[in-house]
């Protein structure tokens, strides 16, 4: 990413356009497109922390690590002029904002005076209070699309505990690698310290060694992110790998065993153009693994000693594009096991994969693997199917924001069932998406596309249909409607159903006081979830009394026996 990238109307335009029914306006846009993609936190945990709106007591987001016990106080302030700046000013006035969450006492205070219910509900949920009393360190993030000017740099050493994600450092540690890209000119490295192993395969010559840290932040395009464009996406930020290297670099005395614990940076050149015992000078150069090193390295550039080193692999391609596209993809994709990869080739799941492709006429691809080529099919991958059947199947949508378990400890309960079929998941996939049609139905928007709700919809829409035997048939009944080309029927009684009930919704919500309604917390409580859902299954039926709307049974039972 460039710094230009972040200017209000390309932003706007490139980035921010799936954030507009999640926020009214840029700023809110924002603050949830850095939480996703340079703190890394997933879209209910970006939704979760934020806090913006009125009286909002400068905070526009809270997130808490409870791993490394950190607060996170987030400030953002957007600047509509191209190529703007920010000075000391709104810094001075972000440490005050600072103050108000720095011991138990101050927060308590913030959360009876506040009138801004989203900040008070999240000191709430959170235990905010109590944590910070435990030890948990409050920290202060200011982000901004624009520049901070030399004012800015030079107050930010004198307020603690506070830093910034300003244009530059937001287009350095977001790295789209999109296109071809790199660095066109020459570049040594200091070898002078280290043994070069030499290795020659199929033509590419390569190079394993040693350099110091210093050397590795003279290449350019790293701030830009021309250092690191090679045809792969990698979104970098505040991971836990990212601190944790710069937790590294901060230890001095443990720079000589740097090498130990670092996987090292990739790079690629064109050509090596000359090696001598002190130095491997290089001509036009890309990093295709290593950018979160290289970031982290800056960051802490100040506690860099001559001791700290990092292992190279350099390979020459001479120009050999393929090459260097199969060099990039299989070295950023060394990344950790995660339960679905273990769950890719389950009896199960291959079984399913071949019933969505038959049951489909081979137009839906049932994805099981990550990286697997689906050009021109529509794409349902396994985690998702998961996280539409516990909500509409086994009737839990309270536990979809916890998708980790979908592919682990639920995996039979969901998957491991007789009823489990291809058609199955392909009829409630193509229902549900019918479903989330009917969320622009909910007045409130914050709450119409908070993650969770659709799930929560379509659990309310098939709690009413199994009301009815009827209804209850015609879902067990998949097989019967695709295969007799009647799916397009039952999803217009979903789309239908869903757009009653949320309208019915919005009076439940308004019910139960619109102002202090924590969707956030309630959507994750069983309790509150079979509460409203049994009362818009009665206000339907109401309706029905009222000949508003058609019976349940009238609705489903042609297709409870198509065959």
């Amino acid at each position: 990413m460039k710094v230009g990238d972040l200017n209000y109307n390309i932003f706007s335009e490139h980035q921010l356009k799936p954030y507009e029914k999640r926020a009214p306006d840029f700023s809110g846009r924002f603050i949830r497109w850095f939480l996703e993609h340079i703190y890394r936190l997933d879209e209910i945990d970006a939704d979760d922390a934020c806090v913006d709106a009125k009286h909002d007591k400068g905070v526009d987001a809270i997130y808490v690590d409870d791993v490394s016990e950190t607060v996170y106080i987030i400030q953002a302030k957007t600047k509509t002029k191209d190529n703007a700046e920010f000075g000391d000013t709104e810094l001075k006035e972000f440490y005050g904002t600072l103050q108000q969450f720095d011991s138990k006492k101050n927060i308590d205070d913030v959360f009876s005076e506040t009138k801004n219910d989203k900040l008070k509900q999240t000191i709430a949920r959170t235990g905010l209070s109590v944590k910070v009393d435990s030890g948990y360190d409050v920290r202060g993030v200011f982000v901004s699309n624009a520049r901070a000017n030399s004012d800015a740099k030079a107050i930010i050493d004198k307020l603690p505990k506070i830093e910034i994600y300003d244009a530059d450092a937001i287009a350095d540690d977001y790295v789209d690698l999109d296109v071809d890209g790199g660095i066109k000119g020459i570049y040594y490295f200091d070898v002078s310290d280290s043994d070069v192993i030499k290795y020659d395969a199929g033509g590419a010559a390569a190079r394993l060694f040693l350099a110091p840290a210093l050397n590795l932040l003279k290449m350019e395009g790293r701030t830009d992110g021309s250092l690191f464009e090679q045809n792969v996406r990698l979104a970098l930020g505040n991971t836990k790998v990212n601190k944790g290297l710069r937790e590294s670099i901060k230890q001095k005395g443990e720079h000589k065993n740097f090498p130990l614990y670092h996987n090292g940076i990739n790079v690629l050149c064109r050509d090596i153009v000359s090696e001598t015992k002190e130095r491997i000078e290089v001509e036009d150069y890309v990093v295709v693994n290593g950018a979160q090193s290289l970031t982290s390295l800056m960051a802490e550039k100040s506690k860099i000693t001559d001791d700290l080193k990092i292992l190279v692999k350099l390979i020459e391609t001479k120009g050999d594009t393929a090459l260097s596209q199969r060099i990039t993809t299989n070295s950023n994709n060394q990344n950790a096991i995660k339960a679905r990869d273990l769950k890719s080739n389950h009896n199960i799941q291959t079984r399913l994969k071949a019933e969505v492709n038959a049951i489909s006429d081979g137009h839906v691809a049932y994805e099981i693997k990550q990286g697997e080529i689906n050009k021109g099919k529509a794409v349902l991958t396994n985690e998702s199917a998961g996280l539409i059947l516990l909500a509409m199947d086994l009737e839990q949508p309270w536990s979809c924001h916890q998708k980790y378990r979908v592919m682990d400890e639920l995996h039979s309960d969901i998957f491991g069932r007789p009823d489990v079929t291809g058609a199955m998941i392909l009829g409630y996939w193509e229902c549900f998406r019918s479903v989330q049609s009917a969320l622009d139905a909910i007045e409130d928007k914050h709450f119409a596309y908070y993650n969770l709700t659709k799930y929560f919809l379509a659990y309310a829409v098939v709690s009413l249909i199994r009301t009815d035997p009827a209804g209850e048939a015609m879902l067990k009944n998949m097989r019967g409607i695709i295969t007799s080309d009647r799916l397009t029927e039952m999803i217009d009684i979903f789309r239908s159903l869903a757009t009653s009930i949320a309208f019915d919704l919005n009076a439940e919500i308004v019910g139960d006081g619109a102002e202090t309604f924590d969707y956030k917390n309630e959507l994750k409580s069983p309790t509150w979830c079979k509460r409203i859902s049994a009362r818009l299954v009665a206000q339907y039926s109401k309706d029905v009394m009222r000949k508003k709307s058609e019976s349940i049974g009238a609705l489903c039972l042609d297709l409870s026996i198509a065959k």
